[in-house]
Parts: structure tokens; C-alpha cells; sequence
């Protein structure tokens, strides 16, 4: 099931390089001016290692050539985490349209 082991760690470390390096900045602290909503960066940040975590599950278990019916689980787990990042993502858009409609800008 590995045949494609270099397109793996290629998809591996493109998601290491572009998922990871936002959201590990706004947990610790970091907001970008255009959010201005400290919950909504929070938000941004749990869906976006949702889905860097979602990533890892599709290709850590392909690379080691891990049996069927873990694979299988292990993408059924990255459903349920895309699931869990559009949720995240729908919270912090209401608390960004909460923030702005507060007059806040």
C-alpha cells in the first residue's frame, strides 16, 4: 500500500510547513490585526490543527503500510476531524461577526 511513499512525505511535510506554523503562533499568544477577536483566533487555530492532525491520519498509516482495517479507521477519525474543523471554523466567523458588529474596529 506504500507505492507512493515519496508522495506521501511530500504531502506530509507540505502540510507540516503550511498547516502548522499559524496556529502554533496564535495559541501562543500572536493575533493579526485584521482578526482583532482573541476567541476567534483561538477558533481559527483548533481548526487548523484539526486538519493538520486530519492530514497525518491519511498518510501516517500509508507510509508504514499499516494493515487495511487501520487505515480505514484512521481515515474514518480524519472525517470526524474535518467535521470538527468546520465546526471550529463557523465558530470563529460567529465570534468575528459578533466582534465587528460590536462596534469594535
Amino acid at each position: 500500500m506504500n507505492e507512493n511513499l515519496i508522495i506521501y512525505t511530500a504531502v506530509l511535510a507540505a502540510a507540516t510547513l503550511l498547516l502548522l506554523p499559524l496556529p502554533v503562533a496564535l495559541l501562543r499568544g500572536w493575533t493579526p490585526q485584521r482578526l482583532r477577536s482573541r476567541p476567534a483566533a483561538k477558533a481559527y487555530a483548533c481548526a487548523i490543527l484539526a486538519l493538520y492532525a486530519q492530514a497525518c491520519l491519511n498518510t501516517v498509516p500509508r507510509m508504514v503500510n499499516a494493515p487495511a482495517g487501520l487505515t480505514t479507521a484512521c481515515t474514518a477519525l480524519g472525517v470526524g476531524l474535518a467535521v470538527a474543523a468546520a465546526v471550529f471554523f463557523m465558530q470563529a466567523a460567529a465570534r468575528t461577526r459578533h466582534t465587528d458588529a460590536g462596534g469594535a474596529r
